[in-house]
């Protein structure tokens, strides 16, 4: 499954979340907010399930790519911590990550423009 989202993804590092309620929205800690990455082009989700031994897998990733700003910083900084990401649609808001599968963060920049992708595996 493949979703196209608006131009921007925000992320919270899982350290800064309390919880995850059932519907999978996360609770922040106090003075914790949601940071954004705006987009120079449309992010890209995608969700993949797969089977292996051990049963089914959904890989889901998000593809970001943006022009090189302060946030760049604070990535690359915390780039070993896990993250959720907040991500809106046409058709309403949506996580991917959670408490137990967060997103990890792979990076790379340039002069002009920063891309991430991050990725979070998990049970279907």
């Amino acid at each position: 499954m493949s979703k196209t989202v608006c131009n921007s993804v925000e992320f919270v590092f899982i350290s800064e979340v309390v919880t995850m309620n059932p519907a999978q929205v996360p609770v922040l800690k106090d003075g914790k907010y949601w940071k954004a990455i705006h987009a120079v082009e449309k992010p890209v989700y995608r969700s993949n399930v797969t089977q292996s031994d051990a049963g089914a897998v959904n890989e889901e990733t998000v593809s970001v790519k943006a022009r090189r700003n302060s946030l760049a910083g604070l990535l690359i900084e915390r780039c070993g911590f896990y993250t959720v990401l907040r991500m809106s649609t046409d058709e309403g808001i949506f996580y991917a990550g959670n408490l137990e599968y967060p997103c990890t963060l792979e990076y790379t920049s340039d002069k002009v423009f920063d891309s991430y992708s991050f990725k979070a595996v998990s049970p279907a």
